[in-house]
This record gives C-alpha cells, sequence and structure tokens, in this order.
C-alpha cells in the first residue's frame, strides 16, 4: 500500500514538473526513489527468504541514505531561507 501510494505521488509529481517545465530529477525524487527502492526490498523479503545480514544492511543503508538526503534537503532549505532574508 505504501509503495503503491508513493508510486502514484512521484508520478503525479513528474508529470507536474514536465508541464512546469521544471528540472525532473532533483533531491527529493532521489530521497523518494530511495525511499520506494527500501519499501519494495522490505515487501520482497516478505515472500522470499532473504537472509538476515543482507536484509539489515540493504535496509539499514538505504534507511540511512534517506535520512542524510533529509538532512540536505532541510539545511538547502535553512541557506534558501538565509539568503531571503539578508
Amino acid at each position: 500500500m505504501v509503495a503503491a501510494i508513493l508510486i502514484i505521488f512521484m508520478i503525479a509529481i513528474i508529470i507536474y514538473k514536465i508541464k512546469h517545465n521544471v528540472k525532473i530529477w532533483d533531491r527529493s525524487l532521489t530521497l523518494a526513489s530511495i525511499v520506494l527502492i527500501n519499501t519494495l526490498y522490505s515487501i520482497l523479503g516478505g515472500f522470499f527468504d532473504l537472509p538476515y545480514e543482507l536484509s539489515s544492511v540493504v535496509t539499514g543503508g538505504l534507511s540511512l541514505v534517506a535520512f542524510g538526503y533529509i538532512v540536505v534537503i532541510i539545511w538547502d532549505f535553512y541557506k534558501q531561507k538565509k539568503a531571503l532574508n539578508k
């Protein structure tokens, strides 16, 4: 369910960006892709018996990368806000 909602959301954002001539691939789309891969991998783990260590490394690594992208996005918003106040 989460993966379906995320895919629909990503498609809607891409269509919006195409219609408004905005750069399609940015940090937020990268973050959404990482979260989608993490979600799909977790779903796949429910159907197949994947090794626990591999699952831990993949989901933990993707979660860490997603957290890093969130920090970068928030930092960019902070820099933009600071630049607008000057």
